[in-house]
């Protein structure tokens, strides 16, 4: 079993950043503005699930639209609920699975 672990201000290159981690893992970046939390979000091949926090409508419609993952998470680390569908994006998974319209 593996504790929960956070890992800060992570630089790019590390492999948590590249590739897809399992686990209790989540990883915190700073970023200057939306443009570049979009940028670094968007750069791995993977995309099963994102979070970001934020007091901003425009902000939550602009992730919404732009952020490259099968869940999103906003302002809270719970992407779906077990009766939903689980999807993906790019080298994550295999398409939609879970809930009552999963395959």
């Amino acid at each position: 079993m593996y504790r929960p672990t956070f890992l800060a201000d992570m630089p790019n290159h590390a492999k948590a950043m590249t590739h897809e981690p399992f686990g209790p893992l989540a990883l915190e970046q700073p970023v200057n503005d939306i443009d570049q939390a979009l940028e670094r979000a968007n750069a791995p091949p993977c995309g099963l699930a994102g979070y970001a926090f934020t007091s901003s409508a425009a902000t939550v419609n602009r992730l919404a639209e732009e952020l490259e993952v099968g869940t999103i998470g906003i302002n809270q680390m719970v992407g779906a609920m077990p009766e939903t569908p689980f999807d993906d994006i790019g080298d994550s998974g295999w398409g939609r699975e879970g809930g009552v319209k999963g395959t």
